[in-house]
Protein backbone atom coordinates (compact mmCIF):
# COMPACT_ATOMS: atom_id res chain seq x y z
CA UNK A 1 0.00 0.00 0.00
CA UNK A 2 1.53 3.40 -1.14
CA UNK A 3 1.37 6.12 1.27
CA UNK A 4 0.26 9.77 0.32
CA UNK A 5 2.91 12.38 0.11
CA UNK A 6 0.92 15.18 3.18
CA UNK A 7 0.38 18.55 1.13
CA UNK A 8 0.70 22.01 3.53
CA UNK A 9 -2.28 23.37 3.92
CA UNK A 10 -3.71 25.89 1.91
CA UNK A 11 -4.73 29.25 2.74
CA UNK A 12 -8.06 30.76 1.83
CA UNK A 13 -6.33 33.93 0.76
CA UNK A 14 -4.12 32.75 -1.97
CA UNK A 15 -6.76 31.41 -3.41
CA UNK A 16 -8.56 34.71 -3.42
CA UNK A 17 -5.41 36.24 -5.20
CA UNK A 18 -5.20 33.41 -7.37
CA UNK A 19 -9.06 34.44 -8.70
CA UNK A 20 -8.32 38.24 -8.49
CA UNK A 21 -5.42 37.59 -10.79
CA UNK A 22 -7.42 35.67 -13.49
CA UNK A 23 -10.10 38.25 -13.10
CA UNK A 24 -7.39 40.77 -14.08
CA UNK A 25 -6.12 38.46 -17.30
CA UNK A 26 -9.82 38.02 -18.35
CA UNK A 27 -10.49 41.93 -17.86
CA UNK A 28 -7.23 42.38 -19.91
CA UNK A 29 -8.13 40.26 -22.75
CA UNK A 30 -11.41 41.31 -23.08
CA UNK A 31 -10.50 44.98 -22.86
CA UNK A 32 -6.93 45.50 -24.49
CA UNK A 33 -6.89 42.47 -26.73
CA UNK A 34 -10.03 42.88 -28.44
CA UNK A 35 -13.06 41.12 -28.79
CA UNK A 36 -13.09 38.89 -31.99
CA UNK A 37 -13.77 35.73 -31.70
CA UNK A 38 -10.52 33.81 -32.15
CA UNK A 39 -8.99 36.46 -29.56
CA UNK A 40 -11.28 35.79 -27.04
CA UNK A 41 -10.82 31.43 -27.44
CA UNK A 42 -7.63 31.79 -27.34
CA UNK A 43 -7.15 34.17 -24.61
CA UNK A 44 -9.79 31.81 -22.51
CA UNK A 45 -7.93 28.40 -23.66
CA UNK A 46 -4.60 30.81 -21.64
CA UNK A 47 -6.35 31.46 -19.37
CA UNK A 48 -7.84 27.70 -18.33
CA UNK A 49 -3.95 26.22 -18.95
CA UNK A 50 -2.22 28.83 -17.08
CA UNK A 51 -4.81 28.12 -13.66
CA UNK A 52 -4.25 24.45 -14.59
CA UNK A 53 -0.24 25.10 -14.54
CA UNK A 54 -0.88 27.11 -10.89
CA UNK A 55 -2.81 24.85 -9.44
CA UNK A 56 -0.32 21.85 -10.04
CA UNK A 57 1.93 24.18 -8.32
CA UNK A 58 0.31 24.51 -5.49
CA UNK A 59 -0.38 20.79 -5.50
CA UNK A 60 3.69 20.11 -5.53
CA UNK A 61 4.90 23.24 -3.56
CA UNK A 62 6.74 22.47 -0.28
CA UNK A 63 8.21 26.23 0.46
CA UNK A 64 6.41 27.79 3.65
CA UNK A 65 7.02 31.47 4.56
CA UNK A 66 6.45 32.56 7.19
CA UNK A 67 5.88 35.80 7.02
CA UNK A 68 5.56 38.68 9.47
CA UNK A 69 4.18 42.32 8.78
CA UNK A 70 7.06 43.58 10.66
CA UNK A 71 9.68 42.14 8.27
CA UNK A 72 7.13 43.21 5.31
CA UNK A 73 7.15 46.55 6.59
CA UNK A 74 10.69 47.24 6.50
CA UNK A 75 10.05 47.84 2.50
CA UNK A 76 9.06 51.80 3.17
CA UNK A 77 12.57 52.25 3.19
CA UNK A 78 13.10 51.56 -0.06
CA UNK A 79 11.03 55.15 -0.71
CA UNK A 80 14.04 56.34 0.40
CA UNK A 81 16.86 53.96 -0.80
CA UNK A 82 16.30 54.49 -4.32
CA UNK A 83 16.28 58.08 -4.84
CA UNK A 84 19.39 58.45 -2.63
CA UNK A 85 20.79 55.43 -4.62
CA UNK A 86 19.52 56.78 -7.94
CA UNK A 87 22.21 60.19 -7.06
CA UNK A 88 24.54 57.30 -5.98
CA UNK A 89 24.96 55.77 -9.47
CA UNK A 90 24.74 59.61 -10.92
CA UNK A 91 27.89 60.42 -8.74
CA UNK A 92 29.69 57.34 -10.09
CA UNK A 93 28.67 57.93 -13.28
CA UNK A 94 29.85 61.35 -13.94
CA UNK A 95 32.92 60.83 -11.96
CA UNK A 96 33.57 58.12 -14.47
CA UNK A 97 33.28 60.05 -17.56
CA UNK A 98 35.33 62.62 -16.53
CA UNK A 99 37.82 60.66 -15.40
CA UNK A 100 38.03 62.16 -11.68
CA UNK A 101 37.42 59.06 -10.40
CA UNK A 102 36.89 55.07 -12.35
CA UNK A 103 33.87 53.38 -11.06
CA UNK A 104 33.69 50.95 -8.28
CA UNK A 105 32.80 47.72 -7.87
CA UNK A 106 32.65 46.67 -4.66
CA UNK A 107 31.60 42.38 -3.84
CA UNK A 108 31.03 42.59 -0.25
CA UNK A 109 30.49 39.39 2.54
CA UNK A 110 28.15 40.06 5.49
CA UNK A 111 27.15 37.90 7.58
CA UNK A 112 23.02 37.20 7.28
CA UNK A 113 20.65 34.96 10.02
CA UNK A 114 19.64 32.49 6.98
CA UNK A 115 17.88 28.93 7.47
CA UNK A 116 16.62 26.37 4.60
CA UNK A 117 14.09 25.06 7.02
CA UNK A 118 12.15 27.78 9.13
CA UNK A 119 9.33 29.49 7.87
CA UNK A 120 10.13 33.14 9.22
CA UNK A 121 13.89 33.07 8.47
CA UNK A 122 13.50 31.98 4.48
CA UNK A 123 10.87 34.58 4.32
CA UNK A 124 13.15 37.19 5.59
CA UNK A 125 15.65 35.82 3.21
CA UNK A 126 13.86 36.33 0.35
CA UNK A 127 12.50 40.04 1.19
CA UNK A 128 16.47 41.26 1.92
CA UNK A 129 17.01 39.62 -1.60
CA UNK A 130 14.05 41.69 -2.91
CA UNK A 131 14.16 44.89 -1.11
CA UNK A 132 17.73 44.98 -1.28
CA UNK A 133 17.91 44.75 -4.98
CA UNK A 134 15.42 46.81 -5.85
CA UNK A 135 18.24 50.30 -4.89
CA UNK A 136 20.32 50.90 -7.81
CA UNK A 137 23.23 50.62 -5.73
CA UNK A 138 23.07 47.11 -4.47
CA UNK A 139 22.50 43.81 -5.64
CA UNK A 140 22.51 40.76 -3.16
CA UNK A 141 23.60 38.01 -5.52
CA UNK A 142 22.82 35.03 -3.14
CA UNK A 143 22.52 34.06 0.51
CA UNK A 144 24.19 31.08 1.72
CA UNK A 145 21.74 29.64 4.28
CA UNK A 146 24.30 26.60 5.23
CA UNK A 147 27.45 29.44 6.15
CA UNK A 148 24.48 32.37 7.24
CA UNK A 149 26.73 34.71 4.69
CA UNK A 150 25.24 37.09 2.15
CA UNK A 151 27.36 37.93 -0.72
CA UNK A 152 26.22 41.01 -2.73
CA UNK A 153 27.48 43.97 -4.75
CA UNK A 154 28.01 47.75 -4.78
CA UNK A 155 29.19 50.73 -7.07
CA UNK A 156 30.14 52.93 -4.40
CA UNK A 157 31.14 51.20 -0.98
CA UNK A 158 28.47 52.27 1.79
CA UNK A 159 27.28 50.98 5.32
CA UNK A 160 24.48 47.85 4.82
CA UNK A 161 21.23 49.62 4.94
CA UNK A 162 19.19 49.36 8.12
CA UNK A 163 16.81 47.90 6.59
CA UNK A 164 18.72 44.73 5.22
CA UNK A 165 20.07 44.93 8.98
CA UNK A 166 16.32 44.64 10.17
CA UNK A 167 16.06 41.52 7.95
CA UNK A 168 19.60 39.88 9.32
CA UNK A 169 22.23 40.76 7.90
CA UNK A 170 25.00 42.28 10.09
CA UNK A 171 26.70 45.61 10.49
CA UNK A 172 30.26 44.23 10.97
CA UNK A 173 30.79 42.72 7.42
CA UNK A 174 33.97 41.82 5.83
CA UNK A 175 35.07 43.99 2.85
CA UNK A 176 36.47 41.72 -0.72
Amino acid sequence: MRHRKELPARRPSLYFCTLVLMLISFLWILFVGGVRRNEMVVGIGVLFLSSLFLYLVWQSETLNLGLELRDVAQGWRVLWYVPSDIWVVIKVLVMDLFRVRRAGSFYRVSRFEASELEPRLVARRVLATFYTTLTPNSIIIGIDFHQNRMLFHQLQRSNISKMTRALGAEAGEKWS
